[in-house]
């Protein structure tokens, strides 16, 4: 018989977290501050639309292209531009690039200033070739931010740990839309818990959008949050980060 709450692995010696297609994605958190993901050729993996209000987070890609949506502003960023940082309450999304550059989309610059923009115009010339080679590659990018606090730790192993579970007992005893809705809360606890808000409406951008993105996220956020201390769902466990 279908078991009605998901059994929890023990996941706190593990450092490496791989997800299977079709949203493949493998996360490294064997250094400590630190996320490496990987995302192979053909994986619809998206991290989604969301922002932070209590951390600057930072992307640098260190193979493939990746296309990153940035306050509205998409770019294609491969491993010549470096780091690029995501202020706080800014709206953004990363996943692999296409093969060709999209209408509108830009090649990422990194954290140069604006005034910088002539100095790049040899950079625009680059082969195209050689883009559509890497982004056909594997995307591997690496994540951090400040303050350095361990949060973003304890969201991706309690994020993959979820996941994981639920894709196991999927296979085990079958899909259940019961654990689908318990799965979704614990990951909007989750989101609370490690300041983490996914866009519900609209894109983010603008003042007037993320004003009401923000509205429409936290009233959502706030329902799982209430719901989930009612079920003891809080999304943050200790057999998946030592912490519960």
């Amino acid at each position: 018989m279908p078991s009605r709450y998901p059994r929890r692995t023990r996941r706190t010696g593990q450092d490496v977290f791989a997800r299977p297609a079709p949203a493949a994605v493998a996360y490294d958190l064997s250094v400590r501050g630190q996320a490496t993901i990987r995302v192979p050729p053909g994986s619809s993996w998206t991290s989604g639309p969301h922002w932070h209000e209590a951390h600057t987070e930072f992307l640098q890609v260190l193979a493939g292209r990746a296309h990153v949506t940035l306050a509205g502003r998409d770019l294609r960023v491969g491993p010549d531009v470096g780091a690029i940082a995501v202020p706080r309450g800014v709206a953004h999304e990363w996943r692999r690039a296409d093969v060709t550059i999209g209408e509108g989309e830009e090649r990422g610059d990194g954290n140069k200033d604006e005034s910088d923009d002539d100095d790049d115009d040899d950079d625009d010339d680059d082969d195209d070739d050689d883009w559509a080679e890497e982004s056909e590659a594997e995307l591997v990018v690496r994540e951090w931010t400040e303050p350095r606090d361990g949060a973003k730790e304890v969201f991706f192993r309690n994020l993959n740990g979820l996941i994981l579970d639920e894709t196991e007992s999927a296979e085990r005893e079958g899909a259940s839309a019961w654990r689908g809705a318990l799965l979704t809360l614990d990951l909007w606890n989750l989101f609370w818990r490690a300041d983490n808000y996914p866009v519900v409406l609209g894109d983010g951008g603008g003042w007037l959008s993320g004003w009401l993105s923000g509205v429409a996220t936290k009233l959502v956020m706030g329902a799982a949050v209430a719901l989930g201390w009612v079920m003891g769902r809080p999304g943050v466990y200790e057999e998946y980060s030592g912490r519960g």
